[in-house]
């Protein structure tokens, strides 16, 4: 699953900046912070794996989301 963070996340003490990319199977700082939480709402999905998790995450809100995975 992999989503660009669209704005800073604050996840704990860790404030991930916008632009980075969260890849579950990476072992990077920022994708192991996030691993295992709640895509944000503003995330840009990279694959479809991470489009069909927001949308789970958030299904009152697809109309809030980028289109799905392209």
């Amino acid at each position: 699953m992999k989503y660009r963070v669209n704005s800073p996340w604050q996840l704990g003490a860790a404030l991930i900046p916008s632009g980075v990319v969260i890849d579950a199977s990476a072992s990077d700082r920022w994708s192991l912070i996030a691993k295992g939480k709640v895509i944000p709402l503003t995330a840009v999905c990279l694959d479809d794996e991470a489009w069909q998790a927001q949308l789970r995450a958030y299904p009152d809100q697809k109309h809030l989301l980028g289109g799905g995975w392209q």
